[in-house]
């Protein structure tokens, strides 16, 4: 845990913000210590009252003074936020309902997005999705400015009900809602499949790491990255990232492809190396793919070429 408060601090301290409240987070989710988890929540706070999210910080400061009421720092925090809400009470109110209003249009793209990809129109949802990455750099921080939104009987629309229909909102209070893990998750991965359908395979590996760690039982998302580091002849971040797979590759990942990338990623290692566990590699995944397609003519004749053999199509 020390050295995950280390790099948390040295991405704030280096001004990677958004990196570090994801940092901060992941500590939150990691350990029970209190003096620790009160120091990751005053720091969320801190960095929240440098973007000028108010509301967000006032939650964070309060749970971390919850832990450490005698804590001066935090109590300076505390009692300076409060001032300038009681100081500016005017344009604290417009900004509150600002802000919850640039959520709710969050979720209306996010439900609008999801619901025009459930209706085969990837073209018109790409927009509506890619436009939430600006506003919400990663997982993290789409987390704690989708939460507590105040949305009345007037506002429920069609894109709320849809939201609410699949459990992606959870009440948390009298006309609140805070976005689930379980509609992150969906966001992200439905918005990495529209990178890769228009060839952005930086951005989908980006989405599909934000995907993992929001939850990180499901493997899937470091098999895709996978392909995606191949399509883009990503070769050693492709390696680096197989390091971290299991063997089975799990349901919703296209076995083929992935293991055509396994084969393409390690041909390019073995190539620069000579590296002989690379190319038993190579000729595994060579092998594993046209078990599953027989008509895959790159990956016969990239067997063939480590085999010295024809490839299969020009046999006789």
């Amino acid at each position: 845990m020390p050295n995950l408060i280390h790099h948390a601090q040295t991405l704030e301290t280096e001004g990677h913000l958004a990196e570090a409240i994801r940092a901060y987070d992941t500590i939150l989710g990691t350990t029970e210590e209190t003096a620790t988890l009160a120091h990751a929540n005053f720091r969320l706070g801190v960095i929240y009252r440098e973007w000028s999210e108010l509301f967000a910080a006032q939650r964070f400061l309060a749970q971390a003074h919850q832990l450490e009421p005698r804590n001066a720092d935090i109590r300076a925090a505390i009692d300076e936020l409060n001032l300038h809400f009681s100081q500016n009470r005017e344009q604290i109110a417009d900004e509150m309902s600002r802000k919850n209003s640039d959520a709710i249009v969050s979720l209306f793209r996010i439900a609008t997005g999801i619901k025009l990809l459930a209706m085969e129109k990837p073209v018109q949802a790409y927009p509506l999705l890619k436009s939430r990455t600006k506003i919400f750099p990663n997982a993290a921080v789409a987390k704690h400015l989708l939460s507590d939104v105040r949305i009345t009987e007037e506002e429920v629309n069609s894109a709320i009900e849809f939201l609410l229909e699949r459990e992606w909102l959870a009440g948390s209070g009298s006309e609140l809602y805070t976005i689930t893990t379980s509609g992150l998750y969906a966001f992200y991965t439905e918005l990495a499949e529209l990178h890769i359908a228009n060839d952005a395979y930086t951005e989908a590996v980006s989405c599909y790491e934000e995907a993992y760690w929001l939850d990180d039982s499901q493997p899937a998302p470091l098999f895709h990255k996978v392909i995606c580091y191949a399509n883009a002849e990503a070769w050693e971040e492709a390696v680096a990232c197989l390091a971290e797979l299991p063997d089975e590759v799990p349901a919703g990942v296209d076995s083929a492809a992935y293991y055509a990338a396994v084969a393409q990623s390690y041909h390019h290692v073995y190539s620069h190396t000579q590296d002989e566990t690379a190319k038993q590699k190579v000729i595994q995944a060579c092998e594993a793919v046209l078990h599953l397609d027989k008509k895959d003519k790159a990956i016969s004749k990239l067997l063939a070429s480590y085999q010295n053999k024809k490839s299969w199509w020009r046999r006789k």
